[in-house]
């Protein structure tokens, strides 16, 4: 019997992680495509780009964390067959989404030139990088609602209809970068304004697909439009309690990315533009870790929910195993072959070997960033939100700002060994996960 539950686990586990990886790898190639298109330009139009989508994607990012209170919580009750109440769970967290997306949105608009003259002092780099930033604003007022309906779909146990929209508003961003970007088939030539109005333009196709299915309720779980705006006290005070840490955990790993970001800036365009590329391949990375942490934050969810604590003790063990063996391969790519890799992104050599070297500085990161994300996401689907982000908090603020500040500031080393500073946080921050976890406190959480 117990050989059987073990199969079952393991076929559910890759059920959700196998969409959830192919999803968020196409949303990454939203990035990777701009970079590799742009990276055909000139460097200054490489760094208005990256910083432009690291800006509007951080923001994004901590708004859309909102999300994970919801996959929890509706996780909680699909596990406790109750789907009235996931259901008012899910508007309730849609309504917030649309609120803060309207705020982000119009702040982020009229703040983009003055963002970037507080970033760099490269006039040109300003002047794209603003154009790039107002536009792919637009998309905001789309992508954090999309971010919260994909998390309230997933707690739900369907990771299918996210990676549909992610399909359909990648392949548009695609063909968007090259026919606006190079200026093909009769439209102008663009540049860095053609990848950012390909790159909003996707955001809101992704969003409209996402509701449509979910207002359908054919995808496991029904968004009832007239409850969105009738405001549940006691729900959305759960839902902010649990997304809160989830947010500032959010804000401190894109912020401190951010923060990183502008830093390194300060080591000259062409440093930049080679960290900026490493990321660009470094991030498809990241999915397998993603993928499995989604499951795990589900499964643990549904687990907890139906009063089944082994399942859930399985469900994050094997989450944990899978990644690790993927994000291992992944690493011994970009070990022996990092300048195959990033020549693919540009072909500025001097920029190509700077990157490579970075890349393989990123095979080191790979196995602990796997560990890390299945067991904070494992965390998460259990209501332990406030675990995560302490760890963040620690490995940030004691670990990768001082060490790259240090690199950067005062030993004047170059941009490899940033590198090695984010490769020794992700081994800290996998070390204090695993502990966490170990203490059981997420067996006993009421949400």
């Amino acid at each position: 019997m117990e050989r059987l539950d073990n199969r079952d686990v393991r076929n559910r586990i890759f059920k959700l992680a196998i969409p959830a990886i192919m999803e968020m790898t196409l949303h990454t190639l939203v990035w990777t495509a701009d970079m590799a298109m742009v990276g055909r330009l000139n460097p200054a139009s490489i760094s208005a780009v990256n910083l432009g989508a690291q800006i509007m994607f951080t923001i994004s990012n901590i708004f859309g964390a909102l999300g994970i209170g919801a996959t929890a919580m509706v996780s909680r009750q699909i596990g406790a067959e109750d789907r009235v109440e996931a259901e008012n769970i899910a508007a309730q967290a849609i309504g917030i989404a649309f609120i803060a997306s309207i705020i982000i949105g119009l702040t982020g608009i009229l703040s983009a030139n003055t963002t970037f003259n507080l970033i760099v002092d490269d006039p040109e780099v300003i002047s794209l990088g603003s154009n790039y930033l107002r536009i792919v604003f637009i998309g905001a007022f789309f992508l954090i609602p999309q971010f919260v309906a994909n998390s309230i779909l997933r707690g739900a146990g369907n990771t299918v209809i996210p990676l549909v929209s992610a399909a359909f508003a990648n392949a548009f961003n695609i063909i968007g970068d090259y026919v606006l970007i190079f200026g093909k088939f009769g439209f102008p030539e663009l540049g860095v304004n053609g990848a950012a109005i390909a790159t909003g333009t996707s955001q809101i196709i992704g969003a409209s697909i996402t509701f449509f299915f979910l207002i359908r309720g054919k995808s496991g779980i029904k968004l009832h439009i007239n409850k969105v705006f009738k405001l549940n006290r006691d729900i959305i005070k759960s839902i902010v309690n649990l997304s809160v840490p989830a947010t500032l955990e959010t804000f401190m790993n894109e912020g401190s990315r951010l923060l990183s970001s502008f830093w390194i800036a300060q080591l000259g365009t062409a440093a930049f533009a080679a960290h900026s590329l490493a990321n660009a391949a470094e991030s498809i990375s990241f999915m397998p870790g993603y993928g499995f942490a989604v499951a795990a934050t589900t499964m643990v969810g549904q687990s907890l929910g139906a009063k089944n604590i082994e399942r859930a003790e399985i469900s994050t063990k094997k989450s944990v195993i899978y990644s690790v063996l993927l994000m291992t391969t992944v690493a011994s790519v970009f070990l022996f072959v990092p300048f195959e890799i990033m020549r693919l992104f540009s072909n500025n050599l001097e920029t190509v070997e700077l990157a490579s070297r970075c890349l393989r500085v990123g095979a080191v990161e790979q196995i602990p960033i796997a560990i890390a994300m299945s067991v904070s996401g494992a965390l998460k689907g259990a209501g332990d939100t406030k675990g995560p982000f302490k760890i963040s908090l620690v490995t940030n603020l004691a670990v990768r700002l001082p060490l790259i500040f240090i690199i950067v500031f005062v030993l004047k080393w170059n941009i490899v060994f940033v590198w090695w500073a984010t490769a020794i946080q992700f081994i800290v921050e996998a070390v204090l996960m695993t502990i966490r976890y170990r203490r059981g406190r997420w067996k006993s959480i009421k949400i």
